[in-house]
């Protein structure tokens, strides 16, 4: 039996911010966590699709070309570090971004491309989020010791992907499709 290959789509963090980053949150003593992220991994997830097919996939890619060809580059500013799961043994620590309505109106408009080609979408509220660990590994409690991050990281969100996923690889997540924003808005400025 073939397993089908997974995908999401989501918008990648900037590999020239990615190692600074995972170091500057590693490096600290009080994040014990069993696994880091691999730093070329970093994204911001806007819909797990799970499964798919040639087809289908075929079908978003048509729309997302679409969203992103009508969306312009937007800032993401990251503020702090948060965690997922019980406060004394989180399963994942993240970086908040600030909110952006801009992220959340591309998400809006991705969600609605994936349903349309079929995908089920989850119903738990969009929250925004790097993860950068997973599974606390500390000999004590973890009891919510975040803080702001080191200096302020912000990038520029330039494209929509479509990742998939290859838990035998480090990296495990592959760019299979990328999607530049603003495609019509520079030729409208030309």
């Amino acid at each position: 039996m073939s397993v089908k290959p997974h995908f999401f789509i989501g918008i990648p963090f900037p590999a020239e911010l990615a190692e600074p980053l995972y170091h500057s949150i590693s490096s600290r003593p009080e994040f014990s966590f069993h696994k880091w992220v691999h730093p070329l991994d970093y994204h911001f997830t806007l819909v797990f699709l799970g499964p798919a097919d040639n087809k289908q996939l075929s079908v978003l890619e048509e729309s997302l070309s679409l969203i992103a060809s009508g969306t312009a580059s937007f800032e993401l500013r990251l503020r702090k570090t948060g965690t997922f799961g019980k406060a004394s043994d989180p399963r994942i620590l993240y970086v908040d971004p600030e909110y952006s309505s801009a992220l959340f109106e591309v998400r809006e408009r991705v969600k609605q491309a994936a349903a349309g080609a079929g995908f089920k979408i989850e119903k738990r509220p969009f929250r925004p989020h790097l993860t950068v660990a997973r599974k606390w590994n500390g000999a004590a409690s973890f009891n919510g010791r975040l803080d702001p991050l080191d200096g302020e990281v912000s990038f520029t969100a330039r494209n929509l992907t479509v990742f998939q996923t290859h838990l035998d690889k480090v990296p495990k997540y592959e760019h299979k499709a990328v999607f530049p924003f603003g495609k019509r808005h520079q030729a409208a400025e030309m």
